[in-house]
């Protein structure tokens, strides 16, 4: 007999026998116990006939088996069976390894069988023989580099005579998708669980920079940047501390420059101090006092503006450009981050008030989102937010609220609302368009199907529901309350099913007879 179709019935023959099923049902020390205990598998009996009468589908967490098998009659060799082996991470069929049968009687000893590797990828074709009647409980073992698993499948009746079998069930699967289909397309299911959910409002916004993160600096002063001292200044995309240099300027001359203002400021104040012994003299009004006062400190402020003077302070000798006698000075960084813009090069004329570097600092950022009004009184429970950006679909997590807008826009009929979110890595960029999901601070507990197996069709949700595993239904879907990554469903697909999360729209061509879907077939 060759080795594919080896059978042996264990039994307990004495001291020192063996008996299967009482210990390691598995290969390689791999147990899940005599049942399998740990498998929330679900199972489906199907109707449709592939020529090999009977066919289940049962999952494990990491395996999905759908096997189709003929009637097995006692001492007869059975014709080959059709087991589909899937594996659920990537939904990608067993190429190689080995697939055992054991067939437990109810005593616990059991008939094994062992298939050394598939006939096709992902499809093994037993032929095992049950030499005697019975209703026995059926374990597939599968081993192999890509997954190894014990699965229940349930249980298996041996017939005494192909006559006392009963007629198969002809009923017809709604939509029939084959393995060979799923496993050549990008395919994927999810099992529907019962889960508490925190409600979210969804809404789009934008970026934006932290007040206080964000700056603009300008020219304190007119005129040139020295090529020779700002050949190392910094370029966008560069990090910079606060004070740290960003530019040398060698002030132009005329009103308005620091030596101009250095000059009023001397003469304001020989002008306070002469006024106050006239006032204490009570020679002219206080008036006087505070007007000089008031003009010493406008032109202090506008001097100050201007930066701290560079170098030594005598070094007053005109540049190369013409400039007249000034101090040189350096534009600092007023706060720490990247510099995002850069508006001058070495030996550039500049003027006073023109911004010459914008630094943002990422470590935070705002999302600035547009929330629909109907939503507006549920805005108080928000307490944070989901969000992408960029078109990506890394989801971020706002974890703090910053402020609720007091008035709905007219136009629009939205309310604004800032979250904050972190920004370590600085993935977030200023300006980048967000698709956000408010999350609220109370839950909702039902049955959960995750987003991605929910569509659209002619307006309304639907799903398509794996009922065996080749075989699936379209379900219309009253949907709850979501938290953008799960969705509650009210009607349409019940705990435990399984729902296709990947690939659905082949298995609606395949609904609609498509000939994009046709050309395919077992080939068992």
């Amino acid at each position: 007999m060759p080795p594919a179709s080896r059978l042996a019935l264990v039994v307990l023959l004495g001291t020192g026998a063996l008996l299967l099923g009482c210990g390691d049902d598995s290969p390689g020390g791999h147990s899940h116990g005599g049942d399998a205990p740990g498998h929330s598998a679900a199972q489906s009996a199907e109707g449709h006939d592939h020529g090999s009468g009977i066919t289940t589908t049962v999952w494990s967490e990491a395996v999905e088996i759908f096997a189709e098998y003929p009637t097995m009659v006692a001492g007869e060799t059975s014709a080959p069976w059709a087991v589909h082996v899937t594996g659920l991470d990537g939904y990608r069929p067993l190429t190689e390894g080995t697939l055992t049968l054991r067939f437990r009687r109810p005593d616990g000893a059991a008939y094994v069988h062992e298939a050394d590797a598939p006939s096709d990828p992902g499809i093994f074709a037993p032929q095992p023989t049950i030499p005697e009647a019975g209703t026995f409980r059926l374990f597939l073992i599968v081993d192999g580099p890509q997954m190894q698993d014990t699965v229940e499948v349930g249980d298996v009746t041996v017939y005494e005579r192909a006559s006392d079998a009963p007629a198969p069930d002809e009923r017809t699967a709604e939509i029939s998708y084959l393995k060979e289909q799923q496993w050549d397309t990008a395919f994927g299911v999810a099992q529907a669980q019962k889960r508490s959910l925190q409600r979210s409002i969804e809404a789009s916004g934008t970026v934006e920079p932290v007040p206080g993160q964000y700056a603009k600096v300008s020219a304190p002063v007119s005129g040139l940047t020295p090529a020779a001292a700002n050949l190392e200044m910094p370029a966008p995309g560069d990090r910079v501390r606060e004070g740290e240099r960003l530019a040398l300027l060698s002030p132009s001359g005329g009103e308005g420059s620091y030596a101009d203002l250095k000059g009023r400021v001397e003469r304001l104040e020989r002008e306070v101090r002469r006024t106050e012994r006239l006032v204490a003299a009570e020679a002219i009004p206080e008036k006087r006092l505070v007007e000089a006062r008031h003009d010493l400190e406008r032109v202090r402020a506008a001097l100050e503006s201007m930066g701290e003077p560079g170098g030594a302070r005598a070094a007053r000798a005109s540049s190369s450009s013409g400039a007249d006698a000034s101090f040189d000075y350096r534009l600092r960084a007023p706060i720490e981050g990247r510099v995002h813009e850069r508006h001058l090069a070495p030996g550039s004329r500049v003027a006073v008030g023109e911004v010459l570097y914008t630094i943002v600092d990422l470590s935070r950022v705002w999302v600035r989102v547009r929330v629909p009004a109907e939503h507006a009184s549920d805005l108080q429970r928000v307490s944070g937010g989901l969000f992408t950006a960029g078109g990506g679909e890394t989801t971020h997590r706002a974890r703090r609220v910053v402020s609720t807008g007091a008035a709905i826009d007219p136009d629009t009929r939205t309310l604004p609302v800032r979250l904050e979110a972190r920004n370590p890595d600085g993935r977030l960029k200023i300006g980048m368009m967000a698709n956000a999901r408010l999350l609220l601070d109370d839950r909702e507990t039902g049955v959960t199907i995750p987003n991605e197996a929910i569509q659209t069709e002619d307006g309304a949700p639907v799903a398509y529901v794996q009922t065996g595993g080749e075989s699936f239904e379209r379900r219309s879907l009253r949907l709850g309350p979501t938290d953008g990554t799960h969705t509650h469903v009210g009607r349409g697909v019940q705990e435990g099913e399984h729902v296709v999360t990947a690939g659905a729209y082949q298995v609606y061509l395949a609904s609609l007879g498509s000939s994009e879907t046709a050309g395919h077939g077992h080939a068992h």
